[in-house]
């Protein structure tokens, strides 16, 4: 029996570390941001850039995280005013991922959930009336921080050995109201990023 367990013991082991792969690289990416709850609103497209890992300890499983520079907000007509708002972060999504096919394909399709946290580092919110316009720093309009879900898709593929191209799709729901006591109106982040990266195994 000890002979029997050591023996799945050391195939799983060997299992793990043959399927064990680390990955990190830049990614820069296109966003599509608005604020639920808010009327005469439409979106703001903008950029994000920043870094990403990948941990996969399975063949289909695998947790990674991104540290990146979002530049979200909001445009909203309010009579005859116009008031954008740029809302800048440091967004940190946790991806729980799933890749079809098998470890070692050059193109893997994935699919990811996962929380996703921001915090507030800047941005100016603009109101235009006429040819009068003021400018409030975003801080003094906008909680400091947000918590939200993440969804999404992309693939993978192989480039060179151990260097991949990174292609996501995601949609970030968040379930915090960003205005908080600071603002009138009420509003919680939406936000769907289309990224590219490349990333470097080690």
């Amino acid at each position: 029996m000890k002979k029997l367990l050591f023996a799945v013991f050391a195939v799983c082991s060997a299992y793990i570390a043959q399927a064990q792969v680390q990955s990190f690289g830049p990614t820069l990416g296109f966003n599509y941001a608005w604020l639920s709850d808010v009327d005469n609103a439409s979106s703001r497209p903008s950029y994000n850039i920043g870094f990403t890992y990948n941990y996969s300890i399975l063949q289909n499983g695998g947790v990674g995280i991104e540290a990146r520079y979002s530049e979200e907000g909001v445009k909203q007509d309010v009579g005859n005013a116009t008031i954008t708002s740029k809302i800048n972060y440091i967004r940190l999504p946790l991806k729980f991922q799933y890749f079809f096919g098998k470890l070692g394909e050059n193109f893997r399709p994935k699919v990811f959930a996962g929380p996703s946290f921001a915090f507030l580092v800047g941005g100016k919110s603009e109101v235009r009336s006429g040819e009068l316009t003021t400018t409030v720093d975003s801080k003094d309009l906008y909680e400091s921080f947000d918590a939200g879900l993440q969804g999404g898709a992309g693939f993978n593929y192989r480039l060179a050995e151990r260097t991949w191209l990174n292609f996501d799709v995601a949609y970030t729901h968040g379930l915090i109201d960003v205005t908080g006591e600071k603002n009138s109106s009420t509003g919680k982040n939406r936000l769907v990023n289309v990224n590219l990266g490349v990333a470097f195994g080690f």
